[in-house]
């Protein structure tokens, strides 16, 4: 039998990503693990990053092992409680989640719809009040949305999943009410900032 043919008798671990497989391994037993995102300083927003793997074996650190960011990875990694290095690190890593999260809402009605409507649901939220989405905000073009009958189900889908990553860093990753709060809030604008391309603008002096 070949690899293919094995995978039939496999254990369900064999469905989660190898990486992921080792750092189960280690942090049974008893490895302190945590993630760190590395970036180039580029206008180029979230598309180029790499997830590097940080362990300490008996509090001696080993040597970083550092992948390309992969969605399922990442998901995996906070199923298994892992978290950032700092908060700062915990929101740029949470972005990258909703807008995982969001391409499901993109298939479904359409780049330009999920915009309007995500906006939408932005401006009437008191996160929006805030400094760091309102900076990236005011920068923003899109326009209203049509509250067809597909309106409410997006707008439900769209909070739906960035809720849901709000529960995994109360329940996955044990994070406190004000920590939650703040890495949510700089995730949110990190996630508007690509997907609406402000940085890239203001590098190119277009803003």
């Amino acid at each position: 039998m070949n690899e293919l043919d094995n995978m039939l008798d496999a254990s369900p671990e064999m469905a989660i990503p190898p990486l992921v497989r080792y750092c189960k391994s280690r942090k049974e037993a008893g490895d302190r693990i945590q993630v760190e995102l590395y970036r180039p300083d580029t206008a180029g927003g979230l598309s180029r990053t790499q997830l590097v793997i940080r362990r300490w074996e008996q509090d001696e650190e080993q040597e970083p092992h550092a992948v390309e960011w992969d969605d399922a990875l990442n998901a995996g990694l906070v199923d298994l409680g892992i978290k950032a290095i700092q908060l700062e690190q915990e929101a740029e890593r949470f972005a990258l989640a909703i807008r995982a999260a969001l391409r499901k809402v993109e298939r479904r009605y359409g780049d330009g719809y999920l915009n309007s409507v995500l906006i939408d649901l932005i401006d009437d939220s008191e996160l929006s009040k805030g400094d760091e989405i309102a900076d990236v905000r005011k920068h923003i073009h899109a326009n209203p949305p049509e509250r067809n009958g597909s309106y409410q189900a997006c707008r439900d889908l769209i909070a739906n999943e960035i809720g849901g990553r709000a529960v995994e860093l109360r329940d996955k990753l044990g994070y406190k009410p004000e920590e939650i709060k703040a890495v949510m809030t700089k995730a949110i604008a990190i996630y508007l900032d690509e997907r609406f391309s402000v940085s890239s603008r203001r590098y190119f002096g277009l803003l």
